[in-house]
């Protein structure tokens, strides 16, 4: 694992920040003290086993409400104490309580913010950029822009999603009405038919007495299979397993990267602007969950800046840039507007992004009507099938 620490070499007195490898943090703790240096601090570093952010605090809400506090005139402790008096949340007491904890015993916000875990490490960068320019409110507004970037991709994203899945859970329902209910009603107007019946009848009428028989059983596992579908939502499963699919389809992981390029530029962005250096930024970067082929570019383009090489060569042999966002990138470093630059890379795959979504919204939203159209169909019409087989076997006698 990677870690970074902050120490005193022994016998010296300047504080030396690094990363460093070990197989746990106690061993490393360990191996600087028997070296005799003392240690200030040690965390596991971005991407590398942080801190997981908890569930249930809202993070867009924290800064939009700090913003306001700070721009009325108050410090950061007094904003987060009067947070902390007009709400009462059981999470949001427990980050409060923590903030004004670390606070009080001299730690910066930022560090307070990224030993609680309920901070993303965008923010926190952006807010230890904010300590050195002493500019918090705009790193926070800075902050607001790019969660309501993501939050509009993403809504975008799942509204598109909502359509398919109740078009086909009202097909699966009414199959299921239909087979379960309906058809074995009308196979006793017929129960004493001797004549031929179809193949598609005799399988109707098969598959309806199967499920009519076990009624219980299949009722408990249509139940158990929502249940588990639920679970699956909720421990991130269905999420994980749509993008190993998406990542195997060729035309839908070259989509799917706009929305990652548009975070990471975006990010890039927001650090940039806060005083970061590139590299700096990147590593930061590695900890936004884009996946192992972008995580290990940004490893890429981060080794290639270090020889030497312009951000816009090294993100592209890293595998990040596409022609135009390659050019614009030599613009930047050309005319200084580097920060501009990034936040119109983010744009343009964020916009991207919505337009694919919006073409397949379009595309795939009367094919499922269709298809669910032909399925629901199709049963009703092997359904009233068997009365064309008696009204056949009445008028052949």
């Amino acid at each position: 694992m990677r870690f970074a620490v902050r120490y005193i070499h022994a016998g010296g007195q300047a504080v030396v920040e690094e990363t460093a490898e070990a197989p746990s943090e106690a061993e490393l703790r360990a191996r600087l003290v028997a070296a005799g240096s003392v240690v200030l601090d040690l965390r596991a570093a971005s991407g590398q086993g942080a801190p997981r952010l908890r569930r249930g605090f809202d993070v867009a809400w924290w800064c939009r409400e700090l913003r306001t506090l700070l721009r009325a005139g108050m410090t950061a402790v007094e904003a987060i104490e009067t947070l902390a008096a007009g709400h009462h949340d059981a999470e949001r007491d427990r980050v409060h309580g923590a903030l004004l904890k670390a606070l009080r015993e001299g730690q910066s916000l930022s560090r307070a913010m990224r030993g609680i875990g309920a901070f993303p490490e965008v923010l926190v960068a952006s807010v230890t950029a904010s300590e050195r320019t002493s500019t918090l409110p705009d790193a926070l507004e800075d902050y607001l822009r790019y969660d309501e970037m993501l939050g509009r991709l993403r809504r975008q994203a799942v509204s598109a999603a909502i359509y398919p899945a109740v078009v086909i859970g009202m097909g699966v329902l009414i199959a299921a009405f239909l087979l379960m209910f309906v058809i074995p009603r009308f196979s006793r107007m017929y129960v004493d038919f001797h004549g031929t019946v179809s193949p598609a009848t005799q399988v109707v009428l098969w598959l309806s007495r199967a499920l009519s028989a076990h009624l219980p059983v299949v009722v408990a596992l249509f139940a158990a299979l929502g249940g588990l579908c639920a679970y699956a939502w909720q421990r991130g499963w269905v999420a994980r397993g749509l993008v190993r699919i998406v990542e195997g389809v060729e035309p839908l992981r070259r989509q799917w990267d706009h929305f990652r390029l548009a975070k990471l530029f975006q990010s890039l962005a927001l650090m940039f602007k806060g005083g970061y250096t590139l590299d700096e930024a990147l590593q930061v970067c590695q900890g936004l969950d884009l996946g192992r082929r972008m995580g290990e570019g940004l490893a890429t383009a981060r080794r290639e800046i270090a020889r030497g090489k312009t951000a816009s060569s090294a993100l592209a042999s890293a595998g990040l840039t596409e022609t135009v966002t390659e050019r614009l990138l030599a613009v930047g470093e050309r005319t200084g507007s580097f920060e501009s630059v990034l936040q119109t890379i983010a744009d343009r795959h964020a916009q991207a992004f919505a337009t694919f979504v919006e073409r397949a919204t379009r595309i795939v939203e009367p094919l499922l009507l269709l298809m669910v159209a032909l399925v629901v169909g199709g049963i009703v019409v092997m359904m009233y099938m068997p009365i064309f087989d008696i009204a056949g076997g009445i008028g052949g006698s």
